[in-house]
């Protein structure tokens, strides 16, 4: 075989080596279990307050009342973000309600 043909096998076994040697793919790692949903509900003679926890944390706090005044959302801080103001979450009034 001439000189400069004997580099040229090389050229096809390399790549079949590396491929070879290399390490066989991971499987996926498990998934973490879905985070525990609860629904509370408090209710007394004139309200009813529903609570949405999502992980341990409360989501929203719903306050309806059985007057004539309109129910509200109450959307709690949220843990991750620094507020000086207080410890009190937001509060929406429901004006269109369908």
């Amino acid at each position: 075989m001439p000189a400069r043909l004997r580099p040229l096998p090389l050229l096809f076994v390399l790549p079949a080596a590396s491929a070879v040697a290399q390490p066989a793919a991971e499987p996926p790692a498990p998934r973490a279990p879905e985070p525990k949903v609860e629904r509370i509900l408090h209710q007394d003679g004139h309200t009813r307050v529903e609570e949405l926890r999502i992980g341990g944390q409360t989501r929203s706090i719903d306050v309806r009342t059985r007057s004539a005044l309109p129910g509200y959302e109450v959307r709690p801080i949220d843990p991750g973000v620094s507020d000086e103001r207080s410890g009190a979450g937001s509060r929406r009034w429901r004006v269109l309600d369908f």
